[in-house]
């Protein structure tokens, strides 16, 4: 990984409709390799809340702001999104956060 502290870094965290969680990690995953692949991209997973099934969070890490709007562009983020407005509870939680401390 060359990842460096000017990275751009992002949690977005998603929250299923009950009975969706299912459908929520499939879109996920199925978003996952081809993002891994994308310009700029350092670094991606994808994480489960450990007391709510529900609940995924995608880490991302970026090499510029430019590389993660570009990632946001490609047809694979569009899919999901056409895809979301029946899995989940409610809107995504989308941040973006600069390393302090490596």
């Amino acid at each position: 990984m060359n990842a460096k502290k000017t990275d751009v870094i992002i949690l977005a965290t998603a929250r299923a409709k009950p009975g969706k969680a299912a459908e929520l990690e499939s879109a996920l995953r199925e978003c996952a390799g081809p993002t891994r692949q994308q310009p700029g991209c350092v670094q991606f997973f994808l994480l489960r809340a450990s007391d709510d099934g529900s609940t995924i969070v995608g880490y991302e890490r970026w090499a510029s702001e430019a590389d993660h709007q570009q990632h946001l562009k490609g047809p694979h983020i569009q899919r999901l999104m056409s895809r979301m407005a029946d899995i989940l509870a409610g809107p995504p939680d989308i941040v973006s956060y600069e390393a302090i401390d490596e």
